[in-house]
């Protein structure tokens, strides 16, 4: 297809979200242990590019609730911080402190006697203490992190990343503070959180203690939920409403796979993978479900697209569909479903979606020669009857209740 007909209602849009906060992290935290943390394993499930994974972190950060708390303080922060303070002996002949008699008495028995000397105790401020230490690096890390959230190259003009730029400028403007540039910006410890929580004024303890606490979490140990709820969003933007679709459905059809069948193995590639999403046993023979996103099993090999491409050198990764049921009978390839999400109501799209089907049954048509195997997937609620297929090698089957039907289907 050379176009994308998608545009789902808000409240359409906001159930699929729902769907994939609650159903995507046990899929992450499954292969996480393979994937070196939830991150890695998320940009490997979504086939997401390391560059834009790390943007969709970084603007999550930079616009969560925490630091935009914390920036709305900052100056007035950054006006009060909290010291510490040494009482050096400084040997003077004007008295501008408290005087150290003891030490005066010594100093003197020590030197000339005919000076008046006093040794004083100067009270100095410090400002290099374990809570500025923790702020420092805070305000360091929202600045790396804009910087990387503001590389996008596109909605140049949209308000969420002028807001990023306008913070990455604040916080470089403020850490240029005569006090805090002699403050390194290196992490003192998670045992400085008692002593930011004991600040009484407040900023120390509601602002930078509660914004490095998450920071900390999302950027150096996130779990699957703060991943995927960043993904939600800021990765699935209105333009990727058919990509919403599609990973809601397929994790539809696995959550209802799970809880009629035993998984297998763990989560592979969600996108782009060399093996199956995931893969099911029934519990009561010895049938195996494998379901394939955006990828051919082996078994329906050979394709005579690719045969046609080869032979005549034409570059081109193929087609893929969407989702592919596989089932096998005593370990051996009985049957494919082949599946075609179309988050869309239109009757002509969904029309070349029928069209798409029917290329894909033709050029494989090993596993796909029985009745409905060929199934469209439409938005829930289009105005159409489910109807039999009554011999078709297609149905229709609306996105509510495909999970259900393939349950039914593979028996």
């Amino acid at each position: 297809m050379s176009y994308v007909d998608t545009s789902l209602a808000v409240e359409v849009r906001a159930g699929l979200l729902d769907e994939v906060l609650a159903n995507l992290p046990a899929f992450l935290s499954g292969a996480s242990v393979e994937r070196a943390g939830p991150v890695n394993a998320a940009a490997e499930l979504l086939n997401l590019p390391a560059g834009d994974l790390r943007r969709v972190i970084a603007t999550h950060a930079v616009l969560s609730a925490p630091v935009r708390a914390l920036m709305d303080d900052l100056a007035l922060g950054l006006r009060r911080p909290l010291t510490s303070s040494v009482r050096p002996r400084v040997a003077t002949r004007a008295v501008t402190s408290a005087i150290d008699w003891a030490a005066t008495v010594r100093y003197r028995a020590t030197s000339n006697p005919l000076g008046d000397v006093w040794v004083t105790r100067p009270a100095n401020r410090v400002f290099d203490i374990d809570e500025n230490r923790a702020l420092s690096w805070l305000l360091a890390t929202i600045q790396e992190r804009a910087d990387v959230a503001g590389t996008a190259d596109r909605d140049a003009s949209a308000p969420w990343l002028r807001e990023i730029r306008e913070t990455s400028e604040t916080v470089r403007a403020k850490r240029r503070t005569a006090w805090l540039e002699s403050v390194p910006a290196t992490w003192p410890g998670d045992a400085v959180y008692p002593r930011l929580n004991a600040d009484r004024g407040g900023f120390y303890r509601l602002r930078v203690a509660t914004a490095t606490r998450y920071l900390r979490r999302l950027l150096i140990d996130p779990d699957p939920a703060d991943v995927v709820k960043a993904l939600c969003e800021r990765y699935f933007e209105p333009s990727r409403d058919w990509q919403l679709f599609e990973i809601a459905v397929v994790l539809r059809i696995c959550r209802h796979f799970e809880a009629a069948y035993v998984r297998v193995d763990r989560p592979s590639l969600l996108i782009g993978g060399r093996g199956p999403f995931a893969s099911y046993r029934s519990r009561t023979d010895g049938r195996e479900i494998r379901i394939w996103y955006q990828a051919w099993p082996p078994s329906t090999a050979p394709s005579e697209l690719n045969d046609a491409l080869t032979h005549y050198a034409i570059s081109s990764a193929g087609t893929r569909p969407d989702i592919v049921c596989e089932v096998l009978l005593n370990g051996k390839p009985a049957r494919a479903i082949v599946l075609e999400l179309k988050a869309s109501r239109s009757a002509s799209y969904l029309a070349a979606g029928l069209s798409q089907l029917l290329g894909y049954l033709r050029d494989r048509p090993a596993l796909t020669s029985t009745e409905s195997s060929g199934w469209l997937v439409p938005l829930d609620g289009l105005s159409f009857t489910e109807r039999p297929a009554e011999g078709r090698s297609m149905w229709v089957v609306d996105a509510s209740v495909v999970a259900e039907r393939l349950i039914d289907a593979v028996g």
